[in-house]
């Protein structure tokens, strides 16, 4: 009789904490993570028609190294004005 009773509050239990399982899951992480997904789709690589947060990185890299060639050029000039003088 007791084993009975045990397994019956052991079901009961289990039950339990089951339900509360999925209500945590589908009523609290999934609402959590669709805002997520929603707040961050700008930032994916598929968004925007390609011009998402890694395309603008690389154009950023690609302007940074015409700058710094343009400035390696003008360093150069400017040494070459300066020893002319």
């Amino acid at each position: 009789m007791i084993i009975l009773e045990i397994g019956q509050y052991a079901a009961a239990i289990s039950a339990t904490l089951l339900c509360a399982g999925m209500i945590v899951k589908y009523g609290v992480l999934k609402p959590i993570k669709l805002y997520i997904d929603q707040a961050t789709y700008p930032i994916h690589p598929e968004a925007n028609g390609g011009r998402s947060l890694p395309d603008a990185i690389a154009g950023i890299a690609r302007i940074e190294q015409k700058v710094c060639a343009i400035d390696e050029r003008l360093t150069h000039l400017e040494t070459k004005t300066r020893n002319k003088r």
